[in-house]
Order: C-alpha cells, then structure tokens, then sequence
C-alpha cells in the first residue's frame, strides 16, 4: 500500500511538466496580443520551454542518481511552483520568456525522478512494466488535460487573470503534491560518489541554444549574417562535447553522456527517431494560432478544437495494448497512421474544411501518436543494458525535447514567413497547411526509420 502510495504521488508529479508544456498552446495568441509580443517571442514561449528541458534532463537524471531522486523530487517541485509564479506575474513578454526557460529546467530536474524511482519501487517486471503502461496513460491525460484546459482557463477568467490564471492555477496543486511527497515518498537512489559533469552540462546546452535562438529571432531580424554563423557552430559544438564526453569516459571519470550506447544500433536510430517525433510540438502551437487568429475563435472553441487530439493521444495505448503479437511493429503503424491524417489536416484545412470532419480527423491523428508513443521507449532500449537504462531514458527523453524546441523555432520561423503580416482567414489557412505538410514531412521520416527497428525486434 505504502508503495503504491508513493507510485500515486510521482504520478501526480510527473503529470505536471507534460501539462505546462500543453497548457500554453491554445492561451499563446491572448499572451502575444496581452503582451504585445513578437511572433519570435511568441514561437519562443513554447520553444524556451522545450529548449530548458531538453538541456537539462540528463543533468537532472544524473542529479538523482548522486544525490537522491526524492531530494531531486521536491526540490524540482518547489522550483516548478516558483517558476509558475513567476510565469504568472511576468508583466512583458521577455520576463515571461525568462520564466520560461526556468520553469523548463525546473521541470527537467523534476521528471527524470518520476521514472527514476518507479524502476527501483517495482523490481519485478509484471509489476514494473503495469506500472509503466499506467505511466504511458497518465502523459496522454496530461496531453489532453493541458490542450482543453488552457482554452477553459482563458475564456473561463477566473479572478480576472485572464491567461495568468494557465499558470497560477497549478499553485493549489502543487502544493498537495510537494506536502505528500515530503511526507510519503521513500528515498532512491544517492550515495554515489562521483562529481557531476558541469562541462558537457554546458557545452550541451550552448550547442542547442545555438540551433534554438537563431531560428526564433532570424526571420524578424532579416537573417542578419551572424544568424548563420551561430548556426554553424552548432555542429562544431556537438563535436567538441563528444570530443570531453570520451575523454572524460577514458580518463575514469563519468561523462554526461556514455557514447558506448550509440554503438547499439537500435538505439542510435531510435534517438534520431525521438528528436523527430516531438516536431509534433509546432501542430499544437500553430494550430492553436490558426483557431484563433485565423478563425476568429475564442480560447475555449480552441481548446475544443484541439481535444480530440489529445484524447485520441490518451485513447492510443489503450485501444492497442491486447494487440500483442504486433507490440514490435506498432512503433511504425502508429507513426504512419500520424503522419497521414497529419497530412490530412493539411488538406482539410486549405480547402477551407472546419467542421466535424476536421475534428475526426484530428482525433485519429492524436491516435496514432497514442499508438506509436509509448512503444517509442521500448524500441530505443529494448537492446541498452540494464545498467545503462536510466542514462539512455535520459537520453532519449532530451532528445524528445531537443525535437519539440527545434520544431517550435524552424517551423514556426516558415509559418510566419508564410503568413507574412497577413491576416485573413485564407493566409492563416494557407501558411498552416505549408507547415503542417514540412511537419509531416519530418515525421515521415521518422516513420521510415523506425520500421527497421520494428521489422528487427518483430523477428
């Protein structure tokens, strides 16, 4: 019971970060017209986020390992209510863009010990991988959750905070969490004693920040010349951070990242196929954008509109898990069920289709997603040896998030570069069926990808 207790308590945390990240898609247009923002500003809203997270998340696995993931956990928690609060009393859109990017980093030191402490509370494998199933399900709530909520919460206006209250809102809920996990969640983890690798923490992150804040502030500053030379670090970054990475392995030390996992195949193609998966991030930004500035609807008619998504993404793990004999291959169905209906909303929205048929089709997109998601985990480690599992989850989680900060920036950038200061219905249209076809382009990919994977575990 004590257990199942602490399990309940880790859900409810790891609920929060997947909730913050969708909560704010559908509120972006009332935060760039509240505050006045640039559509850069605005792409970064969503992508300062990913790009915080996704840096920070091995770090944060890491810092459970040394220190211990309950230690991890509440501090994570605390720093995720404060970063809230901040996000919530920003009164310009740079201090907003600030919380942000802090509120990402909180959320990195917070979710890897969700994950973390499950594996060692559940030492069988029946009962691990039940509680991972109910793990995969509560993200696809928080999907939806977070997509209706944040229209809800807008047209709602509770105490008259307008899109504040998408941030305020969670301060009664993560108190709860923060009180019971002080009092009820058990200790993992800790006691190693070994230094944590600060340099490639740093050189990690100026190599995304590299890649990020270019594509976010290019196309409003006319692609000034030293947009593409801080692009053109960026690999010289990556190669640098190898470079530390296998000394420090060679010299007894513990690297970020144990470059010995990319010699597995499998895993190597699965990480590419993570950072492809999550450029699902700029659909529910831009679509969100489409609803509103495009159409004309309010928050909650958005959150409505983008429901079914998030419900067929809940809906997926559930409807697939009695198809055993296809557990290996569902990966690749999932993804080309993704990335046709992707496709399709593209189609429906050009033409000018918005009705029920749009929502079906929205809704069977999610459902693929559904499908394909929690399958994602168990191809990239179903070869990784046991010892390295939580460093490879760590590893693909940020690559999940380097997917989504980079999706929000370069696909974003071509929306607006589309739309081009127009403002009907039929430009909104258009520039959002051009980033939803690059989108689905990138996914089928992925897709690609990973049906060698699937073909390989299936044999």
């Amino acid at each position: 019971m004590q257990r199942w207790l602490a399990f309940a308590i880790l859900m409810a945390g790891g609920f929060l970060p997947p909730v913050d990240f969708f909560i704010v898609n559908v509120a972006l247009p009332t935060i760039r017209d509240s505050l006045a923002a640039t559509p850069a500003q605005t792409q970064l809203v969503i992508s300062g986020y990913a790009a915080g997270y996704a840096v920070f998340l091995i770090t944060g696995g890491r810092l459970g390992d040394l220190y211990g993931r309950r230690r991890c956990f509440l501090l994570g928690m605390v720093l995720f209510t404060l970063t809230n609060v901040l996000c919530g009393i920003a009164p310009n859109a740079n201090l907003l863009l600030v919380g942000r990017v802090l509120q990402g980093l909180a959320a990195a030191l917070l979710a890897p010990q969700v994950l973390g402490a499950v594996r060692a509370l559940y030492a069988d494998p029946r009962a691990l991988s039940k509680a991972l199933s109910i793990f995969g399900i509560t993200m696809g709530l928080a999907a939806a959750v977070g997509q209706f909520s944040g229209g809800a919460l807008v047209a709602w206006n509770p105490l008259d905070l307008g899109w504040r209250a998408i941030f305020l809102i969670k301060i009664p809920v993560c108190l709860p969490i923060l009180l019971a996990a002080w009092r009820f969640l058990p200790e993992t983890g800790g006691g190693q004693n070994t230094r944590l690798d600060l340099v490639g923490a740093g050189l990690i992150s100026v190599a995304l920040a590299a890649v990020v804040v270019p594509l976010s502030q290019g196309r409003e500053l006319g692609w000034p010349l030293w947009v593409f030379v801080v692009l053109a670090s960026a690999p010289c970054l990556i190669v640098v951070f190898l470079w530390h990475q296998d000394r420090l392995a060679k010299s007894g030390g513990m690297p970020l990242v144990d470059l010995r996992l990319f010699a597995i195949p499998s895993f190597r193609r699965g990480v590419l196929v993570a950072t492809l998966f999550f450029f699902t991030t700029s659909f529910y930004f831009l679509f969100g954008i489409y609803q509103q500035a495009g159409l004309g609807v309010n928050p909650l008619w958005t959150g409505l509109a983008i429901l079914p998504y998030g419900l067929g993404l809940f809906l997926g793990p559930i409807v697939s898990a009695p198809f055993q004999r296809l557990q290996p291959k569902l990966l690749a169905i999932g993804m080309s069920i993704q990335v046709t209906f992707y496709v399709l909303i593209g189609v429906l929205v050009a033409i000018g289709i918005t009705d029920w048929r749009l929502s079906g089709v929205v809704f069977l997109a999610g459902l693929g997603q559904g499908v394909a998601f929690p399958r994602l985990y168990n191809t990239i480690l179903g070869q990784v040896p046991s010892d390295q599992a939580g460093v490879a989850s760590g590893i693909t989680n940020s690559a999940l998030q380097m997917g989504a900060a980079v999706s929000a920036a370069a696909i974003g950038s071509l929306f607006f570069s589309v739309l081009d200061g127009q403002t009907t219905e039929r430009a909104y249209a258009h520039a959002f069926s051009i980033a939803q076809w690059t989108l689905s382009a990138a996914l089928g990919i992925a897709m690609v990808l990973a049906i060698p994977v699937a073909i390989k575990k299936a044999r």
